[in-house]
């Protein structure tokens, strides 16, 4: 008589464990705009480690980069796919528009404003976009 057969705690486990894995991968692979924000911090906390190595960065200067970039995130700096060129295929932010990254001696980062042009017309002009290089 198997009436009373239990279940494996494992099997119900991996599948729980695979469920949250399918539904991770779902979200990562929204539109920027649709990304919940600690998904984002993720993804923004990805863009400081691809990054770093074009800057020599060390752990403190990462740290600190990441977060100003928790802080424009949260001051609704990040929010439009105009800002964040975000790959949803690889899931990876490729580049922020306006972040400006210089390094002499100490390493400087910020969002370069608009300026408004002269005249009447506006002028196409391209603004310093911070990006990923792959190697």
């Amino acid at each position: 008589m198997d009436r009373h057969k239990t279940q494996k705690k494992e099997s119900k486990d991996e599948t729980f464990k695979a469920l949250l894995e399918d539904s991770a991968k779902e979200a990562y692979s929204r539109p920027w705009h649709r990304i919940e924000r600690g998904l984002r911090l993720n993804r923004l906390r990805i863009f400081v480690e691809d990054i770093s190595a074009q800057y020599d960065m060390t752990k403190d200067e990462k740290e600190s980069f990441f977060v100003f970039l928790q802080k424009a995130l949260d001051k609704k700096l990040l929010n439009t796919l105009k800002v964040v060129n975000y790959d949803q295929e690889t899931q990876r932010i490729k580049s922020i528009r306006g972040l400006e990254i210089k390094k002499d001696d100490v390493l400087k980062w910020a969002f370069v404003k608009k300026q408004k042009p002269d005249g009447t017309r506006k002028k196409k002009r391209d603004e310093p976009e911070v990006a990923v290089k792959e190697i």
